[in-house]
């Protein structure tokens, strides 16, 4: 008698139409991308991207998986048109639409968008809802296009005006981040970290704009944010997932024990292992300021391997 394996599809709510959406993690074709990671907090886990299409847009939803091919988290959800701009139309840009709104504005930055030259979309990260963001992105183009055919070299950033802002903006070959100040608080911190936001070459990934926001709302309550670590609150999938671990009865003594080595697991370490919240929860709220405490939270347990 032949035994014939059984696979257990994966399903999750797509966050951008509601949609249950299902698949294989064992189907290369049923999934765009999967990428695997080390222990996370004593789990296995991998981050896959899934899309679907919906009338005349593609949804993508990129979510963490277990090993038992269990949802455990949305990394990010983006839509984009099926029907791409042509090429020859050069003055139109798409506002990416996530399951996040924009920053309406902070307290040192009135704009803040990333633009793809190539692609042509718009992440709009700090935004007022009075600005058509899609207009910025053509004019800071035009801009561009102008001190390219001026200068041997963009100066970085180069300083410019749209309507009444005044712009900084950083320039690679595909992509263009634009800012604009309220004062000169933050001019020196995000100039140290937009090389590192504009670097990226490869044109199907698109940045999450709610790991942007993060990286401003940090910036106005700690302007040291380093370039390693903008680097691993951009691409650190398990900030996202939400963790059931099997050792619930424990979970008192590890926080007490743990609280006497980094005092920051008093708070949050109890609320992360029972699955209340997720760390990119836990950032976006009290804790932005105290990132590197929850980050080195995050290292000790994982290093010493607390959760099996």
């Amino acid at each position: 008698m032949k035994l014939t394996a059984i696979r257990t599809l994966t399903e999750f709510t797509c966050r951008i139409c509601g949609e249950a959406i299902k698949f294989d993690p064992a189907d290369s074709q049923t999934f765009m991308t999967k990428t695997e990671h080390e222990d996370f907090f004593g789990m296995k886990l991998m981050t896959f991207r899934v899309s679907h299409d919906v009338e005349n847009e593609r949804h993508t939803n990129s979510v963490v998986v277990d090993h038992m091919g269990l949802f455990r988290g949305h990394r990010d959800a983006f839509s984009e048109p099926l029907d791409k701009i042509d090429p020859s139309i050069d003055r139109i840009y798409w506002v990416l639409h996530e399951d996040t709104p924009a920053i309406e504005s902070t307290s040192n930055i009135k704009l803040a968008i990333l633009i793809n030259r190539t692609e042509r979309w718009v992440v709009d990260v700090v935004c007022p809802k009075s600005v058509n963001a899609s207009e910025i992105a053509t004019l800071a183009l035009d801009r561009v296009e102008e001190a390219w055919r001026v200068y041997n070299t963009i100066p970085q950033p180069m300083e410019t005006r749209i309507a009444d802002m005044g712009l900084h903006v950083w320039t690679s070959d595909s992509r263009v981040l634009c800012v604009s100040f309220r004062n000169g608080s933050l001019v020196k911190a995000v100039d140290a970290l937009a090389p590192h936001i504009i670097s990226e070459t490869e044109d199907s990934i698109i940045p999450r704009r709610r790991m942007l926001k993060l990286i401003f709302q940090i910036l106005e309550k700690n302007p040291d944010l380093t370039p390693s670590m903008l680097s691993r609150i951009m691409n650190e999938d398990m900030l996202h997932t939400t963790f059931h671990t099997p050792f619930e009865d424990r979970i008192p003594s590890i926080v007490e024990r743990t609280a006497t080595r980094h005092p920051i697991a008093e708070d949050i370490l109890g609320p992360l292992l029972r699955g209340y919240i997720t760390l990119i929860e836990v950032l976006e709220g009290k804790a932005a300021s105290s990132y590197k405490e929850v980050f080195e939270l995050v290292d000790f347990i994982n290093r010493r391997k607390i959760l099996g």
